[in-house]
């Protein structure tokens, strides 16, 4: 049976005050030297801010999204040849397609993260003999907010694989999805300056599944369980 990986959410914080740490520390030398009167603090950043992207980048490519990462990496290698003056666009003209290509790649790598998600649990039940072939919208669901709010509700009824595979896309909006108490949560939504808030409750390890995919860009994805009773009413 095909399983997925559940995300950690504290490897993930980790991982993020890992890298912020050393950037502090970074800004903590540069700033050491500059009063050391060894380098110029402020022609070093000037020039050589957009290192910060690259490292950001990278650090998405090792421990994320390789994707997203690569091409937050790109932007940020862009930049600095802006800022060095290598090239003769300015930071102002590669900003807007910068970010265009790290929310296109996003969205693309969010779009294969739910087929692949989709097709594990088609896969699942056909060897268990509960589906037919090429029965792809078995247990999923998918919500999209785009300038604006939408809500989605997953049933009660626990399906035959235990899993139910969530799609949800938020671009300037909110989306609001409501799961049943107790079921165990998987995040792998992308985050382009979003949030997405989920449930603090500890579910039971043999409860069914919701499988969260899709991105959220500017915007809110919040998680919510109801009670059975609030499900029957």
């Amino acid at each position: 049976m095909a399983t997925s990986r559940p995300t950690d959410p504290q490897r993930d914080r980790l991982d993020g005050a890992v890298g912020l740490g050393l950037i502090l520390i970074t800004i903590g030398v540069v700033l050491a030297l500059d009063n050391l009167e060894v380098v110029s603090a402020s022609e070093l950043l000037a020039g050589w801010w957009p290192a910060v992207v690259i490292a950001a980048g990278l650090w998405t490519a090792i421990n994320g999204d390789a994707l997203i990462g690569l091409l937050v990496a790109v932007v940020g290698g862009l930049l600095l040849l802006s800022t060095l003056e290598m090239v003769t666009a300015s930071v102002g003209s590669l900003i807007v397609p910068g970010v265009l290509l790290v929310v296109g790649g996003t969205l693309i790598q969010a779009g294969r993260r739910v087929r692949h998600a989709q097709a594990a649990l088609v896969e699942a039940l056909e060897r268990g003999g509960r589906a037919d072939p090429g029965g792809s919208e078995v247990a999923t669901s998918a919500a999209t907010a785009i300038l604006g709010d939408a809500r989605l509700v997953v049933d009660d009824a626990v399906p035959d694989a235990g899993r139910v595979v969530v799609s949800a896309t938020s671009v300037l909006g909110d989306v609001r999805i409501e799961v049943p108490a107790g079921w165990r949560l998987e995040d792998h939504i992308s985050r382009v300056l979003g949030d997405v808030h989920l449930p603090r409750g500890i579910s039971d390890p043999a409860s069914p599944v919701v499988e969260l995919h899709g991105v959220v860009l500017l915007g809110d994805i919040k998680v919510t369980q109801r009670s059975s009773t609030a499900g029957a009413a």
